[in-house]
């Protein structure tokens, strides 16, 4: 029997061209996925956490980062710690959701998945709401249909 498909929604930019240059730039290197599956379990990561987690390069490492900051994945600080300036890496808020298909959704607490999903219906509705405002369509059929969805659903 063939198995059902999981269905993921994430959000990307805007233009086509800048949707294909983020997924090509993140789906297609094994670092920055590496990197970005550090976050499935902490909000904010040192870089040098992540410089000594992995056997590459400093150099290899930073240049990735800097690439994830570009692409508005990661936002990027500095925080004084013990007298140091240190670097310190969190995911945009928007871009949650692209690492969380990095991550096994069984491995994730029952009230943990209520918010991820909570948060992710706030977050699509509002696009939803604004995307159908630019075609056109009148917030109250958006409400009729997702009643409908409702009212039919088992």
């Amino acid at each position: 029997m063939k198995e059902e498909h999981t269905p993921y929604i994430i959000f990307l930019p805007p233009r086509h061209e800048d949707q294909i240059f983020l997924l090509t730039s993140v789906f297609g290197s094994k670092i920055k996925l590496e990197i970005l599956s550090e976050f499935c379990f902490k909000e904010e990561i040192y870089q040098k956490d992540i410089i000594e987690k992995f056997p590459y390069s400093n150099k290899t490492i930073i240049t990735h980062l800097k690439d994830l900051v570009k692409l508005e994945i990661l936002n990027e600080k500095m925080v004084k710690k013990d007298g140091k300036w240190l670097k310190i890496f969190k995911v945009n808020v928007q871009m949650k959701w692209l690492v969380l298909l990095l991550r096994n959704p069984e491995t994730i607490p029952k009230e943990e998945m209520k918010k991820i999903i909570t948060g992710f219906l706030n977050d699509y509705i509002k696009s939803v709401l604004k995307i159908s405002e630019h075609y056109g369509m009148d917030k109250k059929e958006i409400q009729s249909f997702l009643s409908d969805i409702y009212e039919n659903s088992n």
